[in-house]
């Protein structure tokens, strides 16, 4: 794999998914099958860029290595022989808010789970993904009902179901201090999750430890979402993670998967320092490939555009929400079409207009609805429970039964009729029946609306798309008025997306992290007490300031020479805080042990060390006072 030095970039709307895990768990086999007990380790990293896409897709790729450690144990076929005695296994690496970190906290969150009586995914592994047997009971049952094994020593996951094959031991770990343990074949994380790299002192276990090699293959799905401030420090963090993978001179395999892009070459560059290579390529009549041809004989999505003059957004709301509800109802009597209608996704721009829109949804269009008819048979009856959301407020315990809500059929217990939701829903979230959606204002960007509208209409039913537009707004009036020319050349519109990674800017917030991450890992000076060792390493960093300054020549030649400068006085500046030091007879350490003791770096926006870092690659700006003068 040392010669395909390209990033992928495939483009379409459907098994994307599908198409890198096959991708992966071909690298897996043919690492074990090239190199033996050295391609064991961790072979590949996919990251994704929202919580709720990464729990959603963890399930899907948990199945997949089941199947690969099905074969390894010696089940099915004839390679199980040569795959080596190491467990094929799968890692989620996210953030405490999502899973327990540690070993021990995990017992504490499985005492507590087992004396709830509702359901809870605080471990997100819902089912067993070899037979789909519940992992945690949907009701307070048994200890034996519960697939989770927490001892404060190390934590794992069984099928409670006997008759499984893997009812003795899952190959699935969630906890920060296991992964690290034993680490995982196969890592899934979010892309700000590896700003931890810089404070772990065991992650470096996750590039090659132990005689294995490091990754071969890094995913990265929805490339178009690493745009701005995510995408630009994303891009700085990369080029350390990059290096690590390459460590042992065999060049890692990067494929990007992404549907709406403009200037994907330009992006790719500049995150990751490579030249790109479109898979599959275009045919030779637009929209045919060797993968994909239009099928013109099925429906696709049906856009209307409705500005109601001289009436507020509100009242518009009430009233083309309570027809999209009623319509199933009146249109047909086949149960599989009302199903495929009968959820009304509402989809909003914003937190404070979706609060607006929940609140008419349980209020004012039930009064609307019992207006529309007089037929109680026939009128549609909406409960404050068929009523949700999905947005960042819900806990990201309970995303994973939300979803699985949204694919109950209408007649199903606990099936929801209308859910408000913000971009979350925008990206990733596959719930095949759902057919409907109003889209509360134009959004801002093309491809946000694409993506968006995309949920809806993607099996057997064609997707119906009201978009709602307001009076007042000049934008909105502008793509209510130019409605026909927009929808038909939607991609035309698609905005080419922006990061500068080797901005002065994302230099000065995180270029010292990059540096910091590759001596501690790279060099293996990853013990909290080393950060002074290096000034006994000087021919490692020499190589590590060569890797960085190929690397932004690659991807940003004209800020070389600015980058190459700053991270020179970096090291410097490490090196005189590692002389003083050792000079004083103490050591110097990575994060803060109390007064008595010099460290490198320093949480976010807090004294006690020389670099302020930061732990997440989001939501991490400054304060500041601003004085207005004059009158």
């Amino acid at each position: 794999m040392s010669e395909l030095r390209f990033v992928d970039v495939c483009a379409g709307a459907g098994g994307l998914a599908l198409a890198y895990l096959l991708t992966a768990c071909f690298e897996i086999l043919w690492r074990r099958l090239r190199f033996g007990a050295a391609g064991g380790g961790t072979a590949v990293l996919s990251r994704y860029t929202l919580s709720l896409l990464t729990t959603q897709q963890f399930q899907r790729t948990a199945t997949a290595v089941c199947a690969l450690e099905y074969i390894r144990q010696g089940r099915d076929g004839p390679l199980s022989h040569e795959l080596g005695e190491e467990p094929i296994t799968i890692g989620l690496w996210v953030g405490k808010d999502t899973t327990p970190n540690k070993i021990a906290h995990a017992q504490d969150e499985l005492d507590v789970l087992k004396q709830m009586n509702e359901p809870d995914d605080r471990f997100l592994l819902e089912r067993c993904p070899w037979c789909g047997t519940e992992i945690v009971p949907e009701r307070h049952g048994q200890e034996r009902d519960f697939g989770i094994s927490a001892d404060g020593i190390t934590t794992s996951f069984f099928c409670p179901r006997k008759a499984c094959d893997f009812h003795k031991w899952l190959p699935v770990s969630v906890v920060d201090e296991q992964i690290y343990k034993s680490p995982p074949t196969f890592v899934l994380g979010t892309v700000d999750k590896f700003a931890r790299l810089a404070w772990e002192t065991e992650a470096g276990k996750l590039f090659g430890h132990d005689g294995k090699r490091p990754p071969s293959l890094v995913i990265q799905d929805e490339l178009h979402l690493l745009a701005g401030p995510l995408g630009t420090t994303v891009g700085l963090y990369e080029s350390a993670i990059l290096e690590l993978c390459a460590w042992g001179g065999s060049v890692p395999k990067v494929v990007a998967s992404t549907a709406t892009i403009r200037r994907s070459q330009d992006q790719i560059r500049s995150l990751y320092g490579r030249p790109a290579q479109l898979f599959p390529p275009p045919g030779i009549t637009a929209g045919h490939s060797y993968f994909a041809a239009p099928d013109k004989d099925r429906p696709g999505r049906l856009y209307v555009g409705v500005m109601a003059q001289g009436h507020t957004a509100s009242t518009a709301t009430v009233h083309v929400g309570a027809a999209a509800l009623q319509a199933p109802k009146e249109i047909s009597d086949d149960d599989s079409l009302r199903d495929a209608y009968w959820t009304a996704v509402a989809y909003h721009n914003s937190l404070r207009e979706l609060g607006r829109t929940v609140t008419i949804a349980r209020d004012d269009i039930p009064a609307r609805l019992a207006h529309l008819t007089k037929d109680d048979t026939r009128r549609r009856m909406l409960s404050d429970d068929s009523v949700v959301e999905l947005t960042s407020n819900i806990p990201r315990a309970a995303q994973p039964r939300l979803l699985e809500r949204l694919g109950k059929g209408f007649k199903d217990r606990g099936s929801i009729s209308f859910l408000a939701t913000t971009n979350m829903l925008s990206v990733g979230v596959d719930v095949p029946r759902l057919g409907l959606m109003i889209m509360n204002g134009q959004p801002k960007t093309t491809s946000e609306y694409i993506q968006a509208t995309s949920r809806v209409g993607r099996r057997h039913v064609p997707g119906l798309i009201v978009t709602l537009f307001r009076s007042t707004k000049p934008r909105d009036r502008s793509h209510y008025e130019s409605f026909g020319a927009y929808h038909r050349a939607l991609y035309r519109h698609v905005e080419p997306t922006s990061v500068t990674p080797w901005s002065m800017p994302s230099r000065n917030r995180a270029l010292h992290a990059v540096l910091t991450i590759l001596v501690r890992h790279g060099i293996g000076l990853n013990a909290e007490n080393k950060a002074g060792d290096i000034l006994d390493h000087a021919d490692e960093v020499a190589r590590i300031r060569s890797l960085v300054v190929d690397h932004v020549r690659r991807a940003d030649p004209e800020e070389a020479r600015a980058a190459t400068e700053q991270l020179d006085a970096l090291i410097v500046e490490w090196q005189q805080e590692a002389a003083t030091a050792r000079g004083e007879g103490s050591r110097l350490y990575y994060q803060p042990q109390g007064r008595s003791h010099s460290s490198l770096l320093t949480d976010f926006g807090k004294k006690g060390g020389m670099w302020e870092t930061a732990q997440s690659m989001r939501n991490v700006d400054r304060e500041c006072l601003v004085h207005v003068r004059g009158t």
